[in-house]
């Protein structure tokens, strides 16, 4: 199955979308010259940053992925506003549903991603889809706003979870599950919040459930969690 939800079923024109110009994916990055790499070395700071200074990615063979930028969507918050945003990213969200054009476009794209990682090795994509999971699972006001997406990402991320081992998504360095991280945000959510559709709340404690006796992961709450407050 490769992770795929039949549910949500991968449509020819989502992959025609991000796919690569030239429709092929490269597990490494592909390079060109860069035509102004005598100049780009000469202000490059570093040994590392010199030798990048020869290449630069070629756009027509990477996957075109839908993007976030947070600089341009912060610009002229308060401090207020700045410690909103990154503690609920429905705005982020709903961007990138902008760019994909509907919610099931988005899905698809997580799905993508996650198989051109998966059976391709592109990293990227690999970001890619830990960019949507975070993004999606962070978004609290969504949660009321879009049950019917939230119902489907569940299952897809059921999917995508069957491939890997339990043991995939920690940090090396910091021993941290990014995914036990992300998700605690989703399911306290999904508790918390009374506007919150009881058919999507079920579908989320059964997942739950499901992730703590499968994989022995701990969704309980710890100071740690509380979010860092923005000061001016």
């Amino acid at each position: 199955s490769s992770g795929i939800n039949a549910e949500c079923p991968l449509r020819p024109g989502t992959v025609t979308r991000l796919q690569p110009q030239c429709t092929l994916i490269h597990a490494a990055t592909p390079l060109l010259a860069n035509p102004h790499a005598e100049q780009d070395v000469a202000r490059a700071t570093s040994g590392e940053d010199k030798l990048d200074a020869n290449f630069i990615q070629d756009d027509s063979q990477v996957m075109r992925f839908s993007k976030v930028d947070k600089k341009r969507a912060t610009v002229g918050y308060t401090a207020a506003q700045l410690t909103e945003y990154y503690m609920d990213t429905t705005s982020a969200l709903n961007s990138l549903i902008e760019q994909s054009g509907t919610e099931e476009e988005l899905l698809g794209e997580l799905q993508i991603s996650f198989v051109v990682f998966l059976l391709g090795h592109v990293y990227s994509a690999f970001e890619q889809w830990k960019l949507l999971v975070d993004t999606i699972c962070r978004a609290q006001q969504s949660l009321v706003q879009r049950p019917n997406f939230y119902k489907a990402f569940i299952r897809t991320l059921h999917f995508h979870l069957k491939e890997t081992p339990s043991d995939f998504f920690v940090d090396i360095v910091s021993r941290n599950n990014f995914l036990v991280t992300t998700l605690k945000s989703l399911f306290e959510g999904l508790r918390e919040d009374e506007g919150v559709n009881s058919e999507l709340r079920s579908r989320g404690e059964k997942f739950r459930t499901h992730l703590e006796k499968y994989y022995s992961w701990d969704f309980s709450y710890c100071e740690d969690d509380d979010p860092v407050v923005v000061e001016t």
